[in-house]
């Protein structure tokens, strides 16, 4: 295992979350403190559900997805 990653399950995504000032919004998707939806680097709206990645040294939240997923391991993102 990658000593440099820090790999959370689902009941840990709202305390990290709140780490990056993040929260959910009623309908699942993550959002800023002014109540902004999280926009993926594709341009997407991101759900709780859907979140994998927070890429070391930003804030670009990435959902789990193949594509996106690749793009990442790929060093595109």
């Amino acid at each position: 295992m990658d000593k440099n990653k820090i790999i959370f399950d689902d009941s840990a995504k709202d305390f990290v979350l709140g780490v990056f000032n993040k929260s959910v919004d009623s309908e699942g998707f993550i959002v800023d403190e002014t109540k902004s939806r999280i926009i993926t680097p594709e341009g997407r709206e991101i759900t709780k559900k859907d979140l994998t990645i927070i890429k070391k040294g930003s804030e670009k939240f990435i959902a789990g997805d193949l594509t996106s997923l690749m793009k990442v391991s790929r060093g595109e993102m």
